[in-house]
């Protein structure tokens, strides 16, 4: 009868055992691999999907980034502003200040109250939001709120696509985030996927003759309104970096250049030139900085920051928004061919609104150019439009054909094609990434979406590879001396018995990672302190049955009848027992973030996993030994 029971049983566990080490196996061979086993395993394109199959780690065992970030809510707010006139901006710039000094104080309460100092009607400028003051900062208030949870959602999605083991991203008090990034080796990178706001709008590009006019009509202004001294304190002391970082550029406003870091003269001449280049800046202030070739305006790397100080001049502004313009740089610099070796910016004049915006992108890929292309071999992001978007596009190239249109990536650039024909199915490319991991991050950007909040990185910390090593060293002391001691309190106390219970709990440990391995879970510190848990379950679960085989044997039972009687009275228990700790473990999944579902993850798996062993296990062994009557049971 017992052997008809057992078979079957054998079986079953042969199969889980063998899938067990199947899965075990990869993280072995991971963890005894050398530093050139890795680098050649890597060449022939295999060290990925090994460690696809390895148990991932988290922040504390791996190394990483922890970054907490902070919405830019007054950005928010004033990009959501229409018709601003440099009265709303000077409140909004005093509001700003006021912020910066104290944010205990609310940036809403400053703001309306700079708005009644200032006597502006704010309905001018947010419409949309409402007829009066007190509608309209509410309905700001809740815009803002809005927007956080968006860039909360927008951040999960970037990182999930971007391949980060168990992160954690989670809202801390009103609009930070808290960011953790296991095993993050390319910090740049990360931080460039987490702040990148990916908008993506399509501009037309005015004509030369538009161009040529607004050129002369902005000279003609800045003569008119920025003296010489001004001019030649541009000249000689201006805020710049001269790097092709743009977004450098853009933020470098309190450190100081010479006139050689901006017109390329010596030191020797700094006087002469900077009177030279004052008196250029006189005669045609913009034009001045700009180069023109036949493919349209450029803008030498040194004259960049002269050139976008003077555009982004109040006066300047408002007569570009009097003929629906603006100026917009390529996203980097470049060599022109037959231009010597220095680089150029290029330099666009477009439509103040754009025909379309990155909110109708349905997929983005990126890939290499196809052979037969000006792009082939070089990197490329393909865009595949929603219905919307397909038609908007249809109608755009259909009735622009001859003209330029660019496409513009957080106010920069990619590239501006010519329309050569209506383009139908709402598929387009961008060009100009300076390799193929970059354009796959704006992929990755632009599928998640646009954030609708700038954000900033307030505090980043790198958790080195050695404190990661610390701790698993930690984790494994604790499990071993853990199983030693439960292993020694089971032999002298259980004999035989407990042998065979410490039997059943090594192979519930191996068990419960292969579970981690094949789900891709990732075990944190928390996690082992849930592996060490799930020892004490496991032998509680055995230590209820051999007290109910004691009771047995008590009673005077043979040793078969004893534990056939013992296991069915203990089942009961052991499952009611256990089934309160699974219900724990998945709220705390549910609820928890990072390591906290780590740890949910293996203490769930642990408790399913040491019932089986407990009861299947174990039970199949005492089976196997009392096929043959005996006497006495070790116990």
């Amino acid at each position: 009868m017992q052997n008809n029971n057992t078979t079957p049983r054998y079986i079953i566990i042969i199969v889980i055992l063998s899938w067990a080490l199947y899965n075990i196996w990869p993280t072995i061979k991971y963890n005894n691999l050398t530093s050139d086993e890795k680098e050649n395993l890597l060449s022939e394109g295999k060290l990925e999907k090994l460690e696809s199959n390895i148990i991932r780690q988290g922040l504390d065992l791996k190394g990483g980034m922890y970054i907490v970030l902070e919405a830019d809510i007054p950005t928010l707010i004033k990009n959501l502003a229409t018709n601003r006139s440099d009265k709303f901006d000077k409140a909004f710039e005093t509001a700003l200040a006021k912020f910066n000094t104290d944010q205990n104080q609310s940036f809403f309460e400053i703001f309306k109250e700079e708005i009644l100092i200032s006597k502006i009607k704010l309905a001018r400028h947010y419409h949309e939001y409402g007829s009066n003051l007190e509608e309209i900062i509410s309905s700001l208030q809740n815009e803002s709120e809005d927007a956080i949870n968006r860039v909360l959602e927008i951040l999960q999605n970037r990182v999930d696509q971007f391949g980060v083991s168990e992160p954690t991203i989670q809202k801390q008090g009103n609009y930070r985030i808290l960011v953790e990034l296991a095993g993050v080796q390319n910090s740049n990178r990360a931080r460039a996927l987490l702040q990148s706001t990916a908008l993506l709008e399509f501009y037309l590009v005015k004509n030369n003759a538009e161009t040529s006019e607004i050129l002369n009509q902005l000279d003609e202004l800045i003569k008119n309104t920025v003296n010489k001294e001004e001019l030649k304190e541009l000249s000689s002391n201006i805020s710049t970096t001269n790097n092709d970082d743009t977004s450098n550029l853009d933020n470098s406003d309190n450190d100081v250049a010479t006139v050689d870091d901006i017109f390329g003269e010596t030191i020797e001449n700094i006087n002469d030139s900077t009177e030279n280049n004052t008196n250029l800046l006189s005669d045609s202030p913009i034009q001045a900085l700009i180069d023109f070739v036949s493919g349209g305006m450029i803008v030498n790397n040194k004259n960049f920051y002269a050139l976008k100080k003077l555009i982004s001049k109040n006066s300047v502004q408002e007569k570009l928004r009097s003929v629906s313009g603006t100026f917009l740089f390529s996203n980097e610099s470049e060599i022109i061919p037959g231009l010597g070796k220095e680089k150029y910016y290029k330099l666009f004049y477009l439509e103040d609104k754009p025909e379309l915006t990155g909110g109708v992108v349905e997929k983005a890929k990126a890939n290499l150019g196809s052979l037969g292309g000006g792009n082939a071999g070089l990197p490329v992001v393909s865009l595949d439009m929603n219905a919307e978007g397909s038609k908007a596009w249809s109608r755009i190239t259909g009735s622009n054909i001859g003209e330029r249109i660019a496409i513009v990536l957080d106010g920069k650039v990619h590239m501006a094609p010519n329309i050569r024909e209506k383009i139908p199915g709402g598929r387009t490319q961008i060009e100009g990434f300076a390799d193929l991991n970059e354009a796959k991050d704006i992929a990755i950007i632009l599928r998640a979406g646009a954030l609708p909040a700038p954000i900033n990185i307030i505090e980043e910390r790198t958790v080195g590879p050695s404190l990661g090593a610390d701790s698993i060293e930690y984790g494994k002391k604790s499990i071993v001396i853990a199983l030693a001691l439960v292993f020694i309190f089971m032999f002298i106390y259980y004999k035989l018995s407990g042998a065979i219970a410490n039997f059943a709990l090594i192979w519930n440990i191996l068990i419960i990672l292969a579970v981690l391995a094949s789900l891709g879970a990732t075990l944190t510190l928390p996690g082992i302190a849930g592996l060490i848990l799930t020892v004490g379950m496991c032998i509680d679960s055995n230590v209820i049955i051999f007290e109910r085989i004691r009771e047995e044997l008590n009673k005077g039972k043979t040793p078969k009848s004893a534990i056939e009687s013992g296991y069915n009275r203990a089942i009961t228990t052991i499952i009611d027992a256990n089934l309160t700790t699974v219900i724990a473990s998945l709220v705390l999944y549910q609820f928890g973030t990072g390591p906290i579902k780590g740890f949910a993850t293996v203490l769930f798996w642990g408790i399913i996993i040491s019932m089986f062993t407990a009861v299947y296990i174990t039970r199949t062994i005492f089976y196997t030994i009392t096929k043959k009557s005996i006497n006495k049971l070790s116990i």
